[in-house]
């Protein structure tokens, strides 16, 4: 296990405006009465599309909300990644959207790559691999690992079941070791990553629907006990969850069955901001999870999906703001620099 630790230096978010109404918008579409009435009942609200952006134009929109001085950090950055969910959300070759990314900011990667085959967990993995990368560099770097996700079409495409309501979006997290001296808004801990073979074509037949609905929450339940185990943060100590903006109704199941209080999850963002995919997990650390963060907190992230990939991600303050209950900074940090995997 390498000593160095990595941590998020900036994370921004781009939902493209003005936010949809759903009720409205279900009118227009012919949504059926029942159909939108089900999905207010799971919280579901406000969306954001737009079809006129390029899922590069979204990810800039992000990037440009940093607030690190482009000098700062555009030169250090080692790594590059892009993580998405929808497969379409990347243009036909010789387009590239790191390329584009590549020259509209004058970086100068060694590895740029992308991550895309399991679906809302796929920033998770990204983020877990830019973390190993930073660690074995025989130097201080960064990485800057990005997200677009977009859908087109009318409601069959844009309405997830009856558990959310699919936003277009981009996301840019940057990663930086500690030892690069730039600020970090928190350390990036353990991640766990799950996956059940027998989902991996997704809601595409009426038996898949069915173990979906019946196996998703388990699996993600399970995946936060494992998780707890792999990185000794004990799931009473977490000061927030930060589930996908979708299904409700399986984070309150979660958690009653993880016996902790509903309100440790965080899913205003389910009605709020709508599932923007990958992008969630930036979207939500923003609004919700660099607040409990800077009060001495430790989150972690969930990136579910619909073809049986689950994801856990563990992010603890700097160490100045560590505080009680959490243990002491040398002993947190040691497990949860391991990034464990479950077959």
């Amino acid at each position: 296990m390498s000593e160095h630790a990595v941590g998020v230096a900036e994370v921004a978010y781009q939902l493209p405006g003005p936010a949809q109404n759903l009720v409205a918008w279900a009118a227009e579409q012919q949504v059926a009465p029942s159909r939108v009435q089900a999905l207010l009942a799971n919280g579901c609200l406000w969306f954001h599309e737009g079809p006129e952006n390029s899922d590069a134009e979204l990810i800039a929109a992000a990037i440009d909300r940093f607030e690190l001085p482009a000098a700062q950090w555009q030169p250090r950055v080692r790594y590059l990644v892009h993580a998405h969910t929808e497969t379409f959300s990347m243009p036909a070759p010789p387009s590239s959207i790191l390329a584009e990314l590549v020259g509209r900011y004058g970086l100068r990667p060694a590895l740029a790559f992308g991550i895309c085959q399991v679906a809302c967990a796929s920033v998770i993995q990204a983020v877990a691999r830019a973390v190993e990368l930073l660690q074995a560099d025989d130097s201080p770097a960064c990485a800057l690992v990005v997200t677009a996700d977009r859908v087109f079409g009318n409601a069959k495409h844009r309405l997830r079941q009856n558990g959310g309501v699919q936003s277009d979006g981009g996301s840019a997290i940057l990663l930086a070791r500690a030892d690069t001296g730039l600020p970090l808004k928190a350390l990036v801990g353990a991640a766990s990553l799950r996956n059940f073979a027998r989902l991996h074509d997704g809601p595409t037949t009426p038996a898949n629907v069915a173990a979906i609905g019946r196996y998703t929450w388990l699996h993600t339940k399970q995946l936060f006990q494992q998780h707890s185990q792999a990185s000794g943060l004990a799931l009473q100590d977490v000061a927030c969850f930060l589930p996908i903006n979708a299904d409700r109704e399986y984070w309150s199941r979660i958690a009653q069955a993880l016996q902790l209080p509903e309100s440790r999850f965080f899913v205003d963002n389910v009605g709020a901001r709508g599932h923007a995919c990958c992008a969630d997990l930036a979207v939500n650390l923003v609004d919700a999870g660099l607040a409990h963060l800077a009060r001495g907190g430790a989150v972690v992230a969930c990136g579910q999906s619909n073809v049986g990939a689950y994801a856990a991600l563990t992010l603890l303050p700097p160490p100045a703001l560590l505080a009680p209950p959490l243990p002491a900074v040398a002993e947190v940090l040691a497990p949860l620099l391991a990034v464990e995997e479950f077959a």
